[in-house]
């Protein structure tokens, strides 16, 4: 049974602004976004005036209820069924949504237990629990025989759950931990380079934007102006300036993760912002693509150069239509392939187009850029071509 109550100790505090976003709703966001619908809040009435402060957009919802005590909630004729699960909150918790996702799939292996995961302050002063309303609340915050602790990854575990626990310094370490994790996160979607050497600089980077008023759509339309003068640099037949430009298109795609981070650490994230963001960086790379090709012309004055251009396009849309394709007939395994190259290889070509540059080579890339999306295009229409295997197709 899927988890559609969270449990709230409120925060003593809920307000501190962690980049820019009250404590308090900072949680509630998080869970929201993993599936949560209902709000229990304990907390007496004269924290209430604050708590209302605290929960920002949550104020005044309906499914948002405050009570003195959580066993109101089981005593009262309309309360929660204590046999129905929920994640409890307790302290002054900074998380992610990687954190809360390790709680709820705790939960969904042993739905009956409750399930602790202790924050990684040296106080650790807070909890995330998991489990049957009625035990969760009398579990508390003691732990007891019932309480099995979550295995969190080494990873995170010296990271993030934080608790702010009263120190002048808890809200930085708390900030910084919250930019740190993102390199952990996206860890197994990066491809090498750029889990190496990409979110290495970019965190940094989104970690020092978070505490400005500086937009992630800001960052996604600078980066995309930096692109696209590297890509007009690409067009000029000079080796110097081609050099620069492959340097600065690097660069842009070591900080083009930005966007998405500072979104993440201020809890900006929008569905126009993702579409803008996709949408960008296709424009970018076609204009790459084209400069470069431009560029190998003017360099060389051989017209085969100009006459790639089309057909390079062509092999942009033909790899469209079969990403497309594969996502129709092969749903899920599509993805896990498309995530398996875009892993292992993503835009760690920006790395290759420096090294043949330095070497003057951008030629090649040329060619092989050309003619090598339509093997990858034809690749995936093969293998997206043959039948998916059904129990109507299985013989017994």
């Amino acid at each position: 049974m899927l988890i559609e109550t969270a449990l709230i100790f409120a925060p003593d505090r809920a307000n501190n602004a962690i980049f820019g976003r009250p404590l308090l709703e900072r949680l509630m966001m998080n869970c929201e976004r993993a599936g949560i619908k209902k709000f229990v809040i304990e907390a007496a009435p004269e924290a209430r005036v604050d708590l209302a402060r605290a929960m920002g957009q949550f104020s005044g919802r309906n499914s948002v209820s405050i009570v003195e005590s959580f066993d109101d909630i089981l005593n009262h004729p309309d309360g929660i069924d204590g046999a129905a699960p929920c994640v409890a909150l307790a302290g002054n918790l900074v998380l992610s949504r990687a954190n809360l996702a390790q709680a709820l799939d705790g939960h969904a292996a042993n739905p009956s237990l409750v399930l602790k995961t202790f924050s990684a302050d040296r106080d650790r002063g807070g909890e995330i629990i998991t489990g049957p309303v009625a035990q969760v609340i009398k579990s508390g915050l003691s732990i007891d025989h019932h309480t099995v602790g979550i295995s969190v990854p080494s990873e995170t575990l010296s990271l993030l759950p934080f608790a702010l626990n009263g120190r002048p310094e808890d809200r930085d370490e708390a900030e910084l931990r919250l930019a740190q994790s993102l390199s952990a996160e996206t860890a197994q979607k990066d491809a090498p380079l750029a889990r190496w050497i990409d979110r290495r600089i970019s965190w940094r980077i989104s970690y020092r934007l978070a505490r400005t008023a500086i937009t992630p759509n800001m960052v996604t339309i600078a980066n995309t102006i930096f692109g696209l003068g590297a890509a007009w640099m690409l067009s000029v037949p000079n080796y110097t300036v081609r050099l620069l430009a492959t340097i600065f298109f690097l660069t842009s795609i070591m900080i083009d993760g930005v966007d998405g981070e500072l979104a993440r650490l201020k809890m900006k994230e929008t569905k126009f912002g993702g579409k803008l963001d996709i949408l960008t960086d296709n424009i970018v790379h076609v204009a790459i693509f084209v400069g470069l090709l431009t560029g190998c012309y003017r360099a060389s004055q051989s017209s085969a150069y100009l006459a790639l251009i089309p057909i390079l396009l062509t092999g942009f849309a033909i790899c469209a239509y079969a990403t497309w394709r594969a996502f129709r007939y092969r749903g899920e395994e599509a993805a896990r392939w498309l995530d398996t190259i875009d892993r292992w290889s993503g835009r760690d070509f920006a790395y290759l187009l420096v090294i043949l540059a330095l070497f003057n080579r951008l030629e090649y890339f040329a060619w092989g850029a050309a003619f090598g999306c339509y093997a990858f295009a034809a690749v995936l229409i093969w293998l997206t071509g043959q039948p998916a295997k059904s129990a109507d197709n299985v013989s017994h």
